[in-house]
């Protein structure tokens, strides 16, 4: 399980006898000055309306005190849960519980049969294939690519290898880097989820952390990254490319991604709540 998960003090499973019929995970963020947390969970459609949601969502939030008094007593604490537009009444319960919308982001796609220009990179910088050499030197510059967004907390080691190097969905071989000068400035890393392949029945590939050292921005190194990263999924047989976006990304990354030929499909809330 991820290193922000203890599941044996910090999770919750509802039962219908042996069936499990909705559960509620508490995800804890390195420390930082204000404690963060993020719940995640859901409840089987034959069960919801009966309270169940409210009763897990109660549960997180206890464990989310107990944790921030024992790892940072006196400091500030957010909560947050993430809710797709669709689900009104996750919406309502969560509304209910004192959660505030904080930001929106979008998911965004494009059809890999769609046709679509060559991007190229500036002249004094190399695209690349990701090497398992980059994994450290790159966990530095995620974090200090995302240091000006929105909401962003650095990762560690364990984290990064559990959502990206080491995870089972990581695709290194749709993974690109841009390097200048011999150091890495801008990054995609591309994910697939095989339940999520089995259920469509085609191959999507998701664009899961693209990020470009502040330094490097505004020369087109994340368009000929994305579009080096898309031309090789749409030879591998994915039929399509998704990626998330801030609504109101300080780097006007949905803007880039309309240029790409990425359109909006549906968009999600990050609520929130403060201990």
């Amino acid at each position: 399980m991820a290193p922000s998960v203890d599941l044996e003090i910090s999770s919750i499973g509802v039962f219908d006898d042996d069936a499990l019929v909705a559960f509620g995970v508490l995800a804890v963020s390195l420390p930082a000055a204000t404690w963060k947390a993020e719940l995640l969970g859901g409840v089987l459609p034959d069960y919801t309306g009966r309270g169940i949601g409210r009763r897990i969502v109660v549960g997180l939030e206890g464990f989310a005190r107990r944790d921030r008094d024992r790892d940072a007593p006196g400091h500030p604490g957010e909560l947050k849960a993430w809710v797709d537009d669709n689900r009104c009444s996750t919406k309502d319960l969560l509304s209910a519980a004192g959660y505030e919308t904080w930001r929106y982001f979008f998911r965004m796609h494009l059809e890999l049969s769609s046709p679509r220009q060559p991007v190229a990179a500036p002249d004094d910088v190399e695209i690349r294939p990701y090497r398992e050499s980059d994994e450290e030197p790159l966990l530095d510059v995620s974090n200090e690519s995302f240091a000006d967004h929105w909401g962003s907390t650095p990762l560690d080691l364990p984290r990064w290898r559990a959502e990206f190097s080491k995870s089972s969905a990581f695709r290194p071989g749709h993974s690109w880097v841009a390097v200048v000068d011999g150091r890495i400035v801008s990054f995609v890393l591309s994910l697939e989820y095989d339940g999520d392949t089995g259920l469509r029945g085609f191959r999507t590939g998701y664009l899961g952390r693209i990020g470009t050292l502040r330094r490097a921005r505004g020369r087109g190194i994340a368009a000929a990254l994305i579009s080096q990263t898309l031309d090789g999924m749409a030879v591998q047989g994915y039929r399509r490319a998704e990626l998330d976006v801030d609504a109101d990304s300080p780097t006007s990354a949905g803007r880039l991604y309309e240029r790409l030929r990425f359109a909006v499909a549906h968009r999600s809330a990050l609520v929130g709540k403060r201990l």
